[in-house]
C-alpha cells in the first residue's frame, strides 16, 4: 500500500511540474524573444513481486509487476525561432539564427536574452526591459554597450554604430555565421 501511495505521488509531482511549465508557456505567449518549453517524464523501473515465506508451499510464487511511478525525465527548452515583425524602433532588435543577447545583472552575472527590446538610459548606457546592462564586445573583452549624445545603429553582423562609426559589436552567446541581426524589428514568442 505504502508503495502505491509513493507512486500516486511521484506522478501528482509530475504532473504539477508539466503544469508549471505549461502555465508559464501561457503566461509568456506575448512576450518578445520567450522561447516555450515542455517538460518529458519517464516511468520508473516496474518491480517483479513474489510472494514469499507461505506456510502452505514454501517455494517464492511470482505476483506480477508493480509499477513504481514516475518523475520528470527533463525540461526542454523549443530553439525555434519565433517571427520577426517590424516596430520601426530604432533599438528594437531581433536576432534570426542561433544566438541570444549578453547582458550583465547588477551583481555582474550574465543575463542571455532573446528580448531586444532595449533602452538608452540618459547617460548613453543601453539596458534590456530589465534595466539590465547590455554587453557588447570591445578590445578588452565584454563590457557594457554605451553610446553617449546619440542613438545607435546596428548592423546585421552586431557591429554598433555611432554616427556612422563602429563602436565594437553586440556580445552574442551561441551565435554563429548564420546568425543575423535586425534593426527596428523584434522576434516573437515561439
Amino acid at each position: 500500500m505504502i508503495r502505491g501511495i509513493e507512486a500516486s505521488r511521484s506522478g501528482m509531482a509530475v504532473e504539477q511540474l508539466r503544469t508549471d511549465v505549461l502555465a508559464d508557456n501561457i503566461a509568456n505567449m506575448n512576450t518578445n524573444g520567450f522561447k516555450r518549453s515542455s517538460a518529458t517524464s519517464v516511468e520508473f523501473d516496474r518491480m517483479l513481486l513474489y510472494r514469499m515465506e507461505d506456510p502452505t508451499d514454501p517455494r517464492p510464487q511470482e505476483v506480477g509487476i508493480l509499477g513504481n511511478g514516475s518523475r520528470v525525465d527533463q525540461v526542454v527548452l523549443d530553439q525555434r525561432q519565433g517571427d520577426i515583425y517590424e516596430t520601426g524602433r530604432a533599438l528594437d532588435l531581433a536576432i534570426e539564427g542561433p544566438g541570444w543577447f549578453l547582458a550583465e545583472r547588477p551583481d555582474g552575472t550574465l543575463y542571455r536574452t532573446r528580448n531586444g527590446a532595449f533602452r538608452q538610459m540618459a547617460d548613453g548606457t543601453i539596458t534590456t526591459v530589465e534595466g539590465f546592462r547590455v554587453l557588447m564586445e570591445g578590445p578588452g573583452g565584454l563590457m557594457p554597450l554605451v553610446v553617449s549624445g546619440v542613438e545607435p545603429t546596428f548592423e546585421a553582423d552586431g557591429t554598433v554604430l555611432a554616427n556612422g562609426q563602429p563602436v565594437g559589436r553586440l556580445a552574442l552567446d551561441g551565435a554563429t555565421e548564420e546568425t543575423r541581426v535586425h534593426s527596428r524589428r523584434l522576434e516573437a514568442s515561439n
